[in-house]
């Protein structure tokens, strides 16, 4: 069962686009217990305030090690050191009083 604030991936996308279950509503069938999913598009080509609705067999659910991987920040090289740059006034453009 999923909750509101779950990560997952619509399954039916050509390509893994990041969603959170925005709302869920369960019902009954002769199958057994499903779900509605309202999911909010994190990424992808949607404009903001896109919805997404899908059952619960039409998506994949994402582990939380993979949503700390996927949005890792990039790191510097350790031997890259910021370069300083100092501009110096030569003679002719020097501003006089």
């Amino acid at each position: 069962m999923y909750q509101p604030g779950d990560c997952v991936y619509p399954a039916d996308l050509p390509r893994r686009f990041l969603c959170r279950v925005a709302g869920a509503e369960s019902f009954s069938t002769a199958a057994g217990i499903s779900q509605i999913l309202r999911l909010q598009p994190l990424e992808g080509p949607w404009p903001a305030e896109t919805i997404l609705i899908r059952l619960d067999c039409a998506v994949v659910a994402v582990p939380a090690r993979h949503l700390w991987q996927a949005q890792r920040p990039k790191r510097r090289s350790a031997t890259r050191r910021p370069v300083r740059r100092v501009t110096t006034l030569h003679p002719a453009r020097r501003a006089t009083a």
